[in-house]
């Protein structure tokens, strides 16, 4: 389980504010999907967006970084390649809303003919200073697949988790996932790194099988002299995500507005699966003049004397944990303010325990729910160790598949 420390957060997309300047709504998304996953597959598109809180026009540019499989930036000035690296000269359009809680917008598109991803992996972008590239003002993440080199065979069953007694039942219904690779000759086995399974926009919390792993949850074996299978067997559906929608101009208006007006909302642990945007969200377009933010307040009432860490997570985190979004309690209710832009929104409350400014044991069903029924989508690398270019960690194989 993944343990966060509250003080030093790593999320999927960082902001690192100066007085002057405050970046706002940050996303990143394939092509013009805003609710997609964040993956440039064969030369198709990402997207950059973010709205900026500023009294002037920034002077920023988009640096871009190769990264290893922990997500650290390669030094080797082959893999950095500085002449296709860097996004400069950023074109801001002026936001049309009336307020001070952002002025500026900024949507990129890449690669293109200043900034190139070669290298099939994971890729990092850096929004800084022009003529000081140590401030930086945000980061995000994203995975590009630039070829296949083998094709991998998947299969998702439906099953108990075996070995354990689950209370309530529901909580023992798990997916198994089976990955199987047949190497080419042009391939060496002993490379081969590790498979991770991305659940729908968790990035930070990835779903992780390499040649150490020996449990009965998650394992590999070898079926032949170039066949692998990676095996999964402990992966729990969760429930559907809830979901705020800010949409509408006559019941959300800034500068402080309610998530929902239909009662406070309860725990869903028993209550059927919905439909969700598999953790994204969709934002009202920027050229909107009610495209506004707007402080959000989120009540829940959790079971009857039940007093623990909760935590509202969702889209507007980046299915990270921030401190200032641990939820609040007074007399049973629990509450959380969240400033939003106009849009609809995915997200949950998770339990956890929180020691030493530590977040540790991440529950992510007990106000949620967990069914087979509910809709995932998983993202499937296959890591190998290539020794091109002074060696780096390549995906050599992805695919995407959906339960039911």
């Amino acid at each position: 389980m993944k343990t966060i420390i509250l003080l030093i957060l790593i999320s999927f997309v960082t902001i690192i504010a100066e007085d002057d300047y405050e970046i706002k709504s940050l996303r990143v998304y394939q092509a013009e999907d805003e609710t997609s996953f964040p993956i440039s597959t064969f030369g198709s598109k990402i997207s950059i967006s973010f709205d900026i809180k500023s009294d002037d026009t920034p002077t920023w540019e988009i640096l871009f970084r190769l990264c290893d499989k922990n997500w650290e930036p390669y030094e080797n000035n082959i893999l950095i390649d500085e002449m296709y690296n860097t996004e400069r000269n950023l074109w801001f359009d002026v936001l049309p809303f009336r307020g001070d809680r952002a002025r500026y917008h900024y949507k990129g598109s890449f690669p293109n003919d200043n900034v190139k991803f070669p290298f099939s992996g994971k890729w990092r972008f850096f929004i800084q200073d022009a003529f000081d590239s140590d401030i930086i003002y945000g980061e995000g993440k994203f995975y590009v697949v630039n070829e296949v080199a083998i094709n991998l065979k998947i299969r998702l069953t439906k099953e108990r988790l075996e070995g354990t007694n689950s209370d309530p039942a529901v909580f023992g219904e798990v997916f198994n996932i089976k990955v199987s690779a047949d190497l080419t000759d042009t391939l060496f086995a002993d490379r081969i790194q590790e498979v991770e399974i991305i659940e729908n926009k968790k990035i930070e919390f990835p779903i992780t099988i390499d040649k150490s792993y020996d449990n009965e949850y998650r394992y590999y074996e070898i079926d032949d002299v170039n066949s692998y299978s990676f095996f999964v067997k402990d992966i729990q559906p969760g429930g559907a995500y809830r979901q705020v929608n800010l949409m509408s101009r006559t019941k959300h208006s800034p500068p402080k507005t309610q998530a929902h007006f239909d009662g406070i909302e309860t725990s869903n642990k028993f209550k059927p699966s919905g439909r969700d945007f598999f953790g994204g969200s969709k934002l009202k377009d920027y050229k909107d003049e009610y495209s506004e933010y707007m402080d959000v307040e989120f009540f829940l009432r959790p079971p009857q004397g039940y007093y623990q860490n909760i935590f509202i997570v969702g889209a507007f985190t980046d299915w990270d944990f921030y401190p200032e979004f641990m939820m609040q309690e007074k007399d049973g209710i629990f509450s959380a303010t969240v400033e939003l832009k106009r849009g609809i929104y995915d997200y949950q409350y998770v339990v956890v325990d929180v020691i030493n400014n530590y977040i540790e044991n991440i529950n992510w069903l007990e106000l949620e729910g967990n069914s087979w029924y509910t809709k995932r989508e998983y993202y499937i690398f296959l890591f190998y160790e290539d020794d091109e270019i002074g060696g780096y960690d390549k995906i050599i194989a992805y695919k995407k598949i959906r339960s039911n």
